[in-house]
Formats: C-alpha cells, structure tokens, sequence
C-alpha cells in the first residue's frame, strides 16, 4: 500500500498551493501565488480581534506585504532548507493530533464510567495467572484450570476455601479472594465489564485480563455510597500472629472501647495506644475513601455509621482489631464534579487504546473498507504452531497476488501483508494463529488508515490547509525578516550611526535645571524668615552655604528650613514650574511658607548619546530597512487584487 509520507505530503501541497495557475475565486494574487478569498477570510476573521482589529482594506495591505517578503523567502530558498521542512513537519504533526482522533471518545467513555460509578459492586475472584504473551500450550492448559475450578464452586464447595487453596492472588490467602465492594476504574477493564454485566449471585466464565483467567462471584450491588473520612484506633495482629498476640490484642481494643464509653478522648487514645504510626501522629486521622479503597469489613463498618463523631466497637479485619470514628461524610459526586473526578481516573493509556480503535471503525465506514475474507483465511492457515514458535515470521511457499483488503483510492496486497507480518510479527500475541494474524491486521489496517487520512487533511479540512499555510509563511517570515532586518539592524554599527546621525533632534533630553530650593516653614514668623532669607542671599554661592543657613534655621528641637538639591526637568518640581529658568534666586510664596529657589545652572538642547537611546534606535532602523526593502520588493514582484471579489467580501463580512 503506498501511503505518502507526511512530511512529502506536506511540501507537495505547499507547492500546490503557491502554484502558477490563477485560481478563480482568487482575491490576490503576488508574484506566482494566489490567495482564495475564502482563506484570506479566514485569516482576517481570524487574526482581526480584540485589540489587533483592523479595516479589512488596511489588513489587505499588510498581508500584501506579508506576501512580498514570503517571495522573497522562496527566491532566496529558504523553503529548501531541511532546518525549515523539519520545523513545518513539526507544525503539522501537532496540528494533525486534534483531526486523527475520536473526540467524541472521552465524552462517551465518561458518560458510561458515570453510570458505573453510580453502582458499587461487591465481588469475588480466583485468578489463574498466566501472561498476556504466554505460549499456546500453557494458555490453555490455565483455561482448562479455570473451567476445574468453576466447576467445583457450581458443585457446592465455599469459595473462600477453594480460593485460599486454587488463586494464584497472593491476597487471597488472606481474604479469600474477597473484593469487597468497588466501583469503576478500580479493576481492570475487561474484569469491570464482566461484573458490571453480571447479576448478584452469578458466577462468571474464565475472564481474561493481562494477568490471567479470573472466575468472578458477584455478591451484590448497590447504590454508591460516596466518600467518608475517618480516624481509627488499630491494634494490630498481622497474618501469622500467634494466638496470645491475638488475644492480647482483642483485650487491648476492648479496653480502649470501654475507655472511650466513659468519655476519654479519641484522638488522645489514638495518639498514645493505636499500632497505625502513620495516622497515629494525626489523632488516628486516615485520608477521604470510598468503596473498593479500605480493606472490606473496615469499609462496610465505617459506612454504617449514621453520623459524625460515632464510632464503632472493635471492628476485625486481617490485619488486626479497629474503632472507626466518622469524621465526615460527601455524597455521591455529581455534574462537573464527577466529570472531573473521573477523568482524572480514566487511564490515558487506554483512552489512546481505545481512541485509535474508534476512529479506525470511523474511517472504515467513511473509506468503505473491504476484506477479503477468503485471503485472511490463508494467512489462518499458514500461521500455524510451527510457523508462531519458530518467530522469525516468514511465510513459507508462494504467497497468492490477492488483495486482502481495500478502502477509498488504497489497496494492501496479500505480499504486502506478508511482508508486514515478517517485520512485525513479535509484536503479536502468539496464543493461536487467528489471534496473532488478527492483531496484526488491525495495526496494519489502523496505520493505512490513519496514513491515508493524514495524507488527505489539507484537501479534508480547508481550516488545517489555511494553518498550514500560515505556519510555513511565518516560518519564512521569521527567517528573511531575522536574516534582512533583525540580525542587520543589531550587527551593522555603521548603519545605526548614520540612522542616529540624521534623526538625533528626536532624540534630545528635556531642558534640565540643577537647583537647590529652601522652603522656609511658615512658623518661622516673619522676623525670622527675613533673617534666614538674608543668609541664604549672603552664603547661597559659598561651600559652607548648608551650615550658615542651618545655624540660623535650627531653634531648639526645631529646624525651620528645609533643603532639597538635584537635577530636574519639567514638570518634576512644582517650585521650579511655577518660575522662569534663569540662573540666580526666585522667591515666591508657598502654602507653608516661603520659598526660595537657586536655580545653579541650565543644560539646554542636550542631545541623548547613541547608547541611551540604542533600544530605541535599533526599532527605528528596523522600520527604516523594512520599508526600504519593501519597496524594493513592490517593484520586483507583480500585486493584483481582484477587486470585484473583495468588495463581495468586504459586503458579506460587514468590514
């Protein structure tokens, strides 16, 4: 079956896209390349939001432009770089994810896992353990052994005994193979579908999972129960206790109880006496549960308590003696809470699993897919026993010229498949011939599939043709523009000089006073204030400036002058604004007092060096080359609008 690559599929289409021929719904057309009005639509509702709005007509001038340069780009044969056709390749194998996938999936399995969740099941189970990949012999050999132990539990024997003696669950010799009660996602699938289905009392056929052949007992079923929070006092007699550690312990927790009956409290009890360190510490505190996540008998004894803050009597499990204490107790989760509780549960493993099986089922009724059954019973027969244990997978004889299966424009021969199983075959369950031939049929089958529709997606959905167009213009941009503009502007000193040179009255300092200003405080009362304006005319132009007028401004724990000295400009000063810039002494009234300033000196028609202002220059210089070489590309390349159609446009937009 010969699929195109992607990445081949990707720049053949490109180049479709930017072909010689005018299209007839083409708005624009720059240099070889046409535009459809529908993706130049596409791209203006797109782009032409919130803060970034523009008129269509000036969005028309700008996407010119960008045009222009995208010539340039492909003259200079940027787009031939394996740099750039690894990037667009990377684009587009995101971009494809969110069109090769079921998204309906998620919402669906979801759905069915909330109905679940809804119902706990209490179960039991014997587990015949054997592999996923185990050889045929041995598989059937743990079927038979399953089908011998449902035969004893149908003929009478308890299934606590027979579990404890047959399982190969390390637990069960523990809990006889009790489950407990349990909801979705705490079993594996295949195991969650057979009890889910089965009704209390039934007994199932050998269900298969990764771990082996499970025999299920449905006990019962009933509403969820929600969650609960509880602390417990645990005295521990752990599997192999003896029986004096055993009876110790029975006496230890009834003490305990009977201390708590005459108001001791609980958390204290916990803290000195429980054998659980971990929530010991915590007042005997366990983390939020729900059913199928504590052992059983503490599961059912914690959720029959009706309210908060009872507890239990000593309550037995496997592990040793236990007083539960409720604490607190949520309902069933429903709405966007259970969605969310749930799907953090849903395995992303199995939801890709099952993702690529729904959307293979999709296209196989969208593609007609066609086998040849007659064909998929020759591979049946050919890979049989020898043919599955010799592994090396090469079909023996000549091989039939058939088609084995077909869907849209695609065939896969029967030599083709051979050749599949040959390179693949050790990725297949080799168990029996018509398991091991049918996996490898559906990855097959699931790959020419999803090659094909990921081959077709720019044709399929215009919307992944328009990105893909906007991602290799961007790149391109991105790349001419850093090489002519970006990398020139920051390297070419010469250039940035004479840019400066011949723009430097934009890039003048503001007129700037350096002054010193004294504020007389006004509780200086006027003798006073007269007497420190007089030292302050006498010494202003004097070092020692600062203590004359301090030892006249300072009267016991008081100091009635204030001195503020710098280099402002205007607007940064209120005193400084409300005069004329000379050098020399103002004075002027406050509303605290008087005011006099000394204004030192003046800096005037100062030009900024180019250094302080490099950010500044730089950005300018960028805009100067841009319009420069756009310029020069407006006369290289032919621009034409077909302005019939974008008047249409413009009329069905509303712009």
């Amino acid at each position: 079956m010969k699929i195109r690559k992607a990445i081949t599929y990707t720049i053949a289409l490109v180049f479709t896209l930017n072909s010689n021929a005018q299209k007839p719904d083409a708005l624009l057309r720059v240099n070889d390349r046409s535009v459809s009005a529908d993706e130049f639509k596409w791209l203006y509702l797109k782009n032409n939001t919130g803060e970034h709005y523009s008129d269509i007509e000036e969005y028309l001038e700008l996407y010119i432009n960008l045009r222009l340069k995208v010539e340039a780009a492909e003259d200079a044969g940027i787009h031939e770089r394996p740099s750039f056709k690894a990037e667009l390749e990377g684009y587009r194998k995101q971009l494809s994810k969110n069109y090769l996938t079921d998204h309906e999936l998620k919402d669906r399995l979801i759905e069915k896992a909330y109905e679940r969740y809804k119902t706990e099941i209490y179960a039991m189970h014997i587990l015949i353990r054997c592999p996923a990949d185990a050889p045929p012999d041995d598989t059937l050999q743990a079927y038979k052994r399953a089908l011998n132990i449902r035969q004893r539990l149908r003929l009478g024997e308890p299934f606590e005994s027979v579990a404890k003696g047959a399982s190969d669950d390390p637990t069960a010799n523990i809990n006889g193979g009790n489950l407990g009660y349990f909801t979705v996602f705490h079993t594996p699938l295949p195991f969650e579908n057979a009890v889910y289905r089965m009704k209390p009392g039934e007994l199932s056929m050998p269900v298969r999972t990764a771990s082996g052949y499970h025999i299920i007992k449905v006990q019962d079923k009933r509403k969820n129960q929600g969650r609960i929070k509880v602390a417990h006092i645990m005295k521990s007699t752990p599997p192999g206790s003896t029986e004096a550690a055993r009876m110790r312990a029975k006496h230890e927790i009834d003490s305990l109880y009977h201390l708590l009956e005459n108001g001791a409290d609980f958390s204290e009890l916990a803290r000195n006496n429980s054998d659980d360190i971990m929530s010991a510490a915590n007042g005997g505190e366990l983390p939020w549960f729900g059913s199928g996540e504590m052992v059983h008998e503490f599961s059912v004894e914690a959720f029959k308590l009706l309210r908060d803050n009872d507890y239990t009597e000593p309550v037995k499990t496997v592990y040793g003696w236990h007083i539960i204490k409720r604490l607190d107790k949520e309902a069933l989760l429903s709405g966007p809470e259970a969605r969310k509780f749930l799907e953090g549960r849903l395995s992303n493993s199995y939801l890709i699993s099952e993702s690529k099986k729904s959307f293979a089922e999709k296209l196989k009724k969208e593609y007609n897919y066609r086998l040849n059954k007659k064909a998929l019973e020759w591979f049946y027969a050919i890979a049989d026993s020898s043919f599955r244990y010799g592994r090396k997978y090469n079909l023996p004889g000549p091989i039939p010229g058939d088609i084995l299966y077909s869907f849209a424009s695609e065939q896969c021969t029967m030599h083709e498949f051979a050749t599949y199983i040959s390179q693949n075959g050790n990725q297949a369950p080799d168990y029996n011939n018509e398991v091991f031939i049918n996996a490898l049929l559906d990855q097959k089958v699931y790959k020419d599939l999803l090659g094909y529709e990921n081959s077709i997606l720019e044709k399929k959905y215009p919307e992944f043709g328009f990105l893909m167009n906007e991602f290799y213009d961007g790149i391109l941009l991105f790349e001419i523009s850093d090489s002519l503009i970006w990398k020139k502007s920051e390297n070419d000193s010469t250039g940035l000089k004479h840019y400066y040179n011949t723009r430097k009255e934009e890039f003048m300092d503001a007129p700037r006073a350096r002054a010193r200003i004294y504020e007389i405080d006004k509780n200086a009362g006027k003798r006073k204030t007269r007497r420190i304006l007089r030292v302050i005319r006498r010494h202003h132009n004097r070092d020692n400036y600062y203590q004359k007028v301090m030892a006249e401004a300072i009267t016991g724990k008081d100091t009635l002058v204030k001195i503020t000295e710098g280099i402002f400009e205007k607007g940064e000063n209120t005193f400084l604004d409300n005069i004329r810039w000379n050098r020399g002494l103002n004075q002027q009234q406050g509303n605290n007092g008087t005011i006099l300033v000394d204004i030192l000196e003046i800096e005037k028609d100062r030009y900024r060096d180019l250094e302080d202002v490099k950010g500044l220059i730089i950005n300018g210089y960028q805009e100067y080359l841009e319009a420069q070489w756009l310029r020069e590309l407006k006369k290289k390349y032919e621009v034409s609008v077909n302005r019939s159609i974008m008047e249409k446009l413009k009329a069905k937009t509303g712009k």
